[in-house]
């Protein structure tokens, strides 16, 4: 049993370690598989009652937290909650939840951390594509726009119909924009010999 934040948590099982049967054939992971028949495998079966009512209390606890503007020990309480319940239907709102207080606290290469981990987690779907292209903003956010631009790239490959990628081609434009406006307002180095013919 492990002890949090005044909860009683039960130690996780490994699913793999107890001969848990794999996915069954065609039940596939959305990681690296198409668009189309891309579907996250069903694990809620592998977590335990208590389990499910021990993990919604530590991430209300989180949510309570953050709410409260207590982000660093929302933060920690979120941390546990993935580490301890990596099953649980509700990491994605806590990865979410710490992407956000990241962003708040201008801590954005710890939020593309997050935001990278959804999409790894749910691959090449519409949503994992969004969360791809939130790590792209804040790549921008941050500074590096050559990650930014290679992401927004990425996107508009792997689905160039879906809603990421269309978002993609947007800020693909605006960037090219933004440097052309620059280019343009960059005054052009002096002639030689201009300022000598003038002052004649």
């Amino acid at each position: 049993m492990l002890f949090f934040c005044g909860l009683i948590v039960p130690a996780f099982r490994n699913p793999a370690a107890q001969g848990t049967a794999a996915p069954a054939a065609g039940k596939e992971t959305c990681a690296g598989g198409p668009s189309v028949a891309c579907s996250a495998v069903d694990m809620t079966d592998a977590v335990t009652p208590l389990e499910t009512e021990q993990a919604d209390q530590t991430i209300n606890l989180a949510n309570s937290l953050a709410k409260e503007k207590r982000y660093r020990e929302a933060l920690e309480t979120y941390q546990e909650f993935v580490r301890v319940f990596p099953l649980s239907p509700r990491v994605r709102e806590a990865r979410e939840n710490m992407a956000r207080i990241y962003e708040r606290r201008q801590r954005y290469d710890r939020a593309i951390v997050q935001y990278e981990a959804l999409y790894r987690e749910l691959g090449i779907s519409q949503v994992g594509l969004l969360y791809h292209l939130e790590a792209a903003r804040l790549h921008e956010i941050a500074g590096n726009e050559e990650a930014a631009v290679n992401i927004y790239k990425e996107i508009n490959q792997i689905d160039p119909g879906s809603e990421a990628a269309a978002k993609a081609r947007t800020r693909m434009d605006a960037l090219n924009l933004m440097q052309k406006t620059g280019d343009a307002k960059t005054p052009a180095p002096e002639q030689p010999g201009k300022s000598e013919m003038t002052a004649k």
